[in-house]
């Protein structure tokens, strides 16, 4: 057996993917008609600014299934990771993992740089890294088709050039002011300045609540060069989550103490 590769127990759950295609409903899936806007931009933003205050059901509000496909294009390698996130007391994600597979070096390179840097913003104050004008400057880009409903565009600029902020594009729903869409450039520290990460998150929503969201990253790094990452989430039941052999929590990244 290769030392460099794991590779995922059979009786591990099902990949994300397979799992989102069971909760998502046909009609939402393939309804390609938009619907109308039923507010004008400045409602939706007051109504994204409302929402922003409310537990995030990706972080704050339970158990998290996270599957990350990750690569190094240029070196023809690929891993990838299955696990439970969780927050603990201290308000940190913790990981369980459920399987891993994959090459070695995309698993310490990618997915773990990928982590360390997600753990990075986690410890920044909410009021500093929140997408609010207190941060950012908002120039209105107009309304576009998003799924079947409506969405309103801004473009997003850092007031300051701070670690953890984002310059790029923010969508929100144009019913509910929920956050459908995120994408741009992540300012990341000076010491760091061979490293460029750029993010698309899109989340899927119902009725208004968020029900999955993909994260796809590049990451240049001046190591190994470009890696990618595909980062599925799904909030989960905590009844769910009895699954036997499940590890115990464990945080992927190494500690800073």
């Amino acid at each position: 057996m290769n030392p460099r590769k794991t590779y995922f127990n059979h009786k591990a759950p099902f990949g994300l993917v397979a799992l989102i295609s069971f909760l998502v409903p046909s009609s939402f899936a393939g309804n390609n008609s938009i619907s109308p806007s039923p507010s004008g931009p400045a409602v939706a933003f007051a109504r994204y600014i409302g929402s922003i205050q409310q537990r995030d059901p990706f972080t704050e509000s339970g158990p998290v299934m996270v599957e990350i496909e990750a690569s190094l294009p240029a070196l023809y390698k690929q891993a990838r990771l299955l696990a439970v996130r969780r927050t603990d007391e201290s308000e940190r994600a913790e990981y369980a993992v459920v399987g891993m597979e994959g090459d070695a070096i995309v698993m310490q390179e990618v997915v773990t740089r990928y982590l360390q840097i997600a753990e990075q913003i986690e410890d920044l104050p909410f009021t500093a890294s929140a997408i609010t004008p207190a941060n950012y400057k908002f120039r209105y880009l107009g309304e576009i088709g998003n799924g079947g409903a409506a969405a309103h565009r801004f473009q997003i600029t850092p007031r300051k050039k701070r670690h953890g902020l984002i310059q790029g594009e923010l969508w929100i729903d144009a019913a509910t002011g929920t956050e459908v869409l995120q994408t741009g450039s992540l300012i990341i520290p000076q010491e760091k300045s061979g490293e460029r990460v750029h993010i698309v998150r899109d989340t899927s929503i119902i009725d208004g609540c968020p029900l999955f969201r993909v994260s796809h990253v590049n990451m240049d790094t001046a190591r190994v060069g470009r890696g990618e990452l595909t980062i599925t989430e799904l909030p989960a039941n905590p009844p769910q989550l009895e699954t036997p052999g499940l590890k115990p929590l464990t945080r992927l990244v190494p500690s800073k103490h």
